[in-house]
């Protein structure tokens, strides 16, 4: 079965609750709170439900600017993860490079096709640790530095377990915005499954003394341990008139060992408006997941920690002190 989301999304087989009746738009407003309510156990449950992951993720990823220039590439990413700690080793290969825009990184625009770019990150739940075999450098900062974000980023990209399972939030996280919902809209079938559609709204206030709103919507099958079948971003207002799509995703799904179900593939599409206003497709990502990707699976210390070797060049910037590896 095909789905349409963002990101990874692992669930338990054995979260099988009841469903009240019909949902909003299709009964009573009492109902629909009660199968939200049912919704909203069946995520936390199933994000609650991994604790490690370990394997190979695969990217391949072409970038559009405005007009037209591509940048296209694809990376392996060796992941393992505990808790809140992570580690990844990247090996970026970059197949098409024509980006000469203003405003394009310097650095980027100079890597030409074929380069291949290896890094070490990883996250001890204090501070990130990059490494960098070519240049025979390190770096270490805490989680709101340049490496910080870059860890962040290939967390985001490799959709480590959790991070793909919906929270639902009652409110928004970003300053200035304000959250409507989530709520349940409908119940809808999707590729043969009864799922449930669910939305939240964060507005916030247009330059022009109007309003942006920012639509996320989610069907959610609980017959496969509330994974997502289909999501999709859209806004409205200001820019977005009455309505623009910004992006949308398939994903297919397997069960994992131990009860589980999980993502094995994510094809996702994000738009963007250029200067004149014109909606045109700012990316593509196909993400997979290696068979061998585990859930739950043994991870030990070692295969958390980035291991520097003699000779290398480290910046602590916490401690702000550079030294050699001995």
């Amino acid at each position: 079965m095909k789905n349409r989301f963002f990101a990874f999304a692992v669930v338990p087989w054995l979260v099988v609750l009841t469903l009240p009746g019909p949902a909003r738009g299709a009964g009573t407003a009492e109902n629909a709170n009660d199968l939200m309510a049912t919704v909203l156990l069946g995520c936390r449950s199933a994000a609650s439900a991994v604790s490690t992951s370990v394997g190979k993720v695969h990217l391949h990823e072409w970038y559009w600017r405005s007009n037209g220039e591509l940048l296209e590439t694809e990376a392996v990413y060796s992941v393992a993860s505990s808790g809140d700690r992570f580690k990844v080793a990247a090996e970026v290969t970059y197949l098409r490079n024509d980006l000469t825009m203003p405003g394009s990184d310097p650095g980027l625009r100079a890597i030409p096709p074929q380069t291949v770019v290896k890094q070490e990150l990883s996250y001890d739940g204090e501070r990130v640790i990059s490494y960098t075999p070519a240049q025979n450098r390190a770096v270490i900062a805490d989680t709101d530095s340049s490496v910080g974000r870059d860890l962040r980023q290939i967390r985001l990209k490799v959709l480590s377990p959790g991070l793909g399972v919906p929270t639902l939030a009652a409110a928004s996280p970003l300053p200035d915005y304000t959250r409507t919902g989530p709520y349940v809209l409908r119940r809808e079938v999707v590729d043969g499954e009864e799922c449930i559609v669910v939305e939240f709204v964060d507005a916030r206030p247009d330059a022009r003394g109007g309003e942006v709103k920012f639509y996320s919507t989610s069907w959610i099958n609980p017959q496969r341990g509330f994974t997502l079948s289909r999501g999709e971003s859209r806004a409205q207002g200001g820019p977005y008139g009455e309505g623009t799509l910004l992006a949308q995703a398939e994903v297919e799904t397997r069960q994992c060992g131990g009860g589980l179900w999980g993502i094995s593939e994510v094809e996702r599409e994000q738009y963007a408006l250029d200067s004149s206003g014109r909606r045109y497709l700012q990316s593509r990502t196909i993400t997979t997941f290696d068979p061998g990707y585990r859930l739950n699976a043994p991870v030990t210390k070692d295969m958390l920690t980035v291991k520097l070797p003699p000779g290398t060049k480290v910046h602590n910037e916490l401690l702000d002190e550079q030294y050699t590896v001995r």
